[in-house]
């Protein structure tokens, strides 16, 4: 007969056991669960056996005599009469998590199973220690909650661009960089060119100018990607018999080239668009800090999100400022940010901390790249507080690549994360059953339900400890 479970129990135990000493018996039993209790027909306890004689403290030896509904917490007296009334299956035991008042600290979770001993009603609680369980439920609820606010930051950071997008009174058009398609109209947009039924989004860029200036847009195309600027001139547009005014800029989204034509009804053709282009509307309102530097780090422009982050009052305060006075060490990380984006275009997520006006610290995480104008560079950074959790001191730390995670949300899929994730789960369970185990491997792979092989494969992938092939498990 096979296990409920999947295992397969000795085909006669009663000639195989038949033999066994008592004191043989009970150090199986200790070796084999973190706390026993013999409970005799009342559910009185009549003795206790502790793995780790640090478990309880002193506490247990107390528990002798005492039923066992009254060495739990009131919460958990409901279960323990429970487990109680239950009848036992030797096969597949119920388990009841059960909490234990410790008098110098929180409670002691243990998951207990009830298995009968004689005729006579005594019966074996079988405990399994839970607080590791607990530490690790509870930081990966932080974990989840951190990923949550990420979400909900990238929610309102796209509200807020839809609201900007559609409420600009000229019309703006993004077009597919390579395949030369709408993929974005604003609401002006759709009322100047949707005539007849016809819908903006999926056509080609073609339809929004008159036949003649089909050349001229494409010439416009070209010197916006060759640029990386707002570039300006005069089309006819679609039904129209006038030129008007039109700004064409080029940019990235996700690795995909967009263009940008902003139609400016009613305004000079060759004005200056860059100060109030739609992406420089959209910083200012950014949720995250935003501040463009020269080549000195003397800052040239800010948004409201860094002066709220900075304590800085004004902009005019913090215009010609060193931003190198304010982020990590003087003079130090920004010279590095600003190497590594002469050398490869752009930084993302350079963890340090900034220093606020009034001397207050705040841990960031630090984004840029540099654009070119007038024959001068200029350095732009992104920075938003960090979303890394407070960390617990522990021999190590591997739940700070958990935390993590929560920067790759938008880059990475989902699926991928999770992936990561319960793979420093998985690391952070083994490195707890080691450090609970003093280092005993076979006791550690029994805790965590696997083989010694099993156990030896995670411990070469993780490189946890030094590990060999001949090493031997501590005693």
């Amino acid at each position: 007969m096979n296990h409920p479970s999947g295992g397969r129990p000795f085909s006669d135990p009663v000639r195989s056991f038949a033999n066994l000493e008592a004191a043989l018996v009970s150090t199986m039993v200790t070796a084999a669960t973190d706390v026993a209790l013999l409970l005799d027909r009342s559910g009185t306890i009549v003795d206790v056996a502790i793995r780790e004689t640090d478990l309880f403290g002193e506490v247990e030896k107390s528990w002798i005599g005492k039923k066992f509904v009254d060495v739990v917490t009131a919460e958990s007296r409901q279960k323990v009469e429970r487990l109680l009334a239950e009848r036992s299956n030797e096969d597949a035991p119920a388990r009841r998590e059960i909490n234990h008042s410790m008098p110098d600290g929180p409670d002691l979770p243990i998951s207990y199973s009830l298995l009968p001993l004689s005729k006579d009603g005594a019966r074996l609680a079988l405990g399994r220690d839970l607080r590791t369980m607990a530490v690790l439920q509870q930081k990966l609820v932080e974990t989840q909650l951190a990923l949550e606010t990420d979400y909900a930051r990238l929610r309102n950071a796209e509200a807020q661009y839809r609201v900007l997008f559609d409420t600009a009174s000229e019309p703006i058009v993004i077009v597919d960089a390579g395949t030369r398609k709408i993929v974005e109209a604003n609401t002006a947009a759709r009322t100047l060119f949707e005539t007849e039924g016809r819908r903006l989004i999926g056509q080609s860029a073609g339809v929004l100018v008159a036949v003649g200036d089909l050349r001229d847009l494409d010439g416009l195309f070209a010197a916006a990607r060759k640029s990386g600027e707002a570039e300006s001139g005069e089309l006819t547009l679609a039904g129209s018999d006038g030129p008007t005014g039109v700004a064409v800029r080029f940019y990235r989204q996700h690795g995909a080239g967009r263009l940008s034509i902003r139609f400016l009804i009613g305004a000079a053709p060759a004005r200056d668009v860059d100060g109030f282009d739609l992406l420089g509307l959209v910083g200012q309102e950014s949720p995250d800090a935003i501040v463009v530097v020269d080549p000195d780090f003397a800052i040239t422009a800010v948004n409201e999100s860094f002066l709220d982050l900075s304590e800085i009052a004004t902009r005019n305060q913090a215009i010609g400022r060193s931003l190198a006075e304010m982020i990590g060490r003087r003079g130090v990380e920004l010279s590095v940010l600003k190497t590594a984006i002469d050398s490869d275009g752009f930084v993302r997520s350079f963890s340090t901390v900034l220093y606020t006006q009034y001397g207050g610290t705040t841990e960031v995480d630090v984004s840029g790249s540099a654009i070119d104008q007038n024959d001068k560079r200029f350095y732009g950074f992104s920075i938003r507080r960090s979303s890394r959790l407070p960390t617990t001191p522990a021999p190590s730390e591997p739940f700070r690549s958990a935390n993590d995670m929560t920067g790759l949300v938008g880059r990475v899929p989902l699926r991928e994360i999770v992936r990561e994730t319960a793979d420093i789960i998985e690391q952070l369970c083994i490195e707890a059953a080691l450090d609970l185990t003093r280092n005993n491997r076979a006791s550690a792979a029994e805790m965590l339900g696997l083989s010694r092989q099993s156990l030896y494969s995670k411990l070469r992938r993780y490189g946890i400890g030094e590990f060999g092939q001949g090493d031997d498990d501590a005693s």
